[in-house]
Parts: structure tokens; C-alpha cells; sequence
């Protein structure tokens, strides 16, 4: 009896460290990388500059990404950034080239500062593509 109660007892240990590995996964950041690599790079380039293969087919040139601080006296524009790329807020000088991936890269979401205190809910993958396209810009 207490050889049964013991396997049962290990049994069940080893389901619920089982059944703890895909919360682990399901909680693993978006790559900001990788996520730029697909669905920017085309256009933006590699670096950011905007001299992706695709930008010389494009009716209006794709920004220059680096330039984005500097354009915002030294303070990188996360909530501008983020907006742009979800499809919420674009102004009339945007370029119908440039996809809305706000339904896209849509899934778990984060909770992201957007200033003065205010935080709002953004989907994970916006928030690691803004992370990484924060480091193309020049200190």
C-alpha cells in the first residue's frame, strides 16, 4: 500500500511539472528581432535606414527608423512607434504600403508605460518590435 501511495504521490508530481511546460512557453516574449526581420526589413532594411530591397518600388520612401529619436529631440516616440505600426494613429503622410500589423502580431498582451504614469495594455509582439527598432537609434 505505501509502495502505491508513494509511485501515485511521483506520478503525480512528474504531470504537473509536465503540465507547468507549456505556461513556460506560452509566457516567452515575442523576438523583436526576428519579428523586424519578418515584416519590416523588406522595406526599412536591416538597419533601419529605409534601404530595404522593396523601398525602391515603393511610391513613397520608407522612413528612416534610426532617425526617430533624433527627429523627437533625443526622446525615442515608444507610443508614436507603437500606434504607427498597429494601424490606431497615422497621419495622411503614410503610404498605403505600410501594412496595419495591429491584427497581425495581435495576441498576449503587456502592460506598457506610455508616460506621465499611464499604462495601457499593447500586444506583446508591438512592444518587442518597438524595443528593437529603439536600438537602431543613434546615441
Amino acid at each position: 500500500m505505501r509502495k502505491t501511495w508513494i509511485l501515485g504521490l511521483a506520478a503525480l508530481a512528474a504531470s504537473s511539472v509536465a503540465g507547468c511546460v507549456p505556461q513556460e512557453r506560452e509566457h516567452t516574449q515575442p523576438s523583436g528581432k526576428r519579428l523586424y526581420a519578418e515584416n519590416c526589413a523588406a522595406c526599412h532594411g536591416p538597419s533601419g535606414q529605409g534601404d530595404g530591397t522593396l523601398a525602391k518600388d515603393l511610391f513613397m520612401p520608407p522612413s528612416d527608423l534610426t532617425a526617430l529619436s533624433a527627429n523627437n529631440d533625443g526622446i525615442f516616440p515608444r507610443n508614436y512607434v507603437v500606434s504607427t505600426m498597429d494601424g490606431y494613429a497615422r497621419g495622411e503622410h503614410f503610404s498605403g504600403a505600410m501594412p496595419e500589423f495591429g491584427v497581425k502580431l495581435a495576441g498576449k498582451d503587456v502592460i506598457m508605460e506610455t508616460g506621465d504614469g499611464v499604462v495601457t495594455p499593447t500586444p506583446a509582439a508591438l512592444v518587442a518590435l518597438a524595443d528593437y527598432i529603439e536600438g537602431f537609434q543613434a546615441e
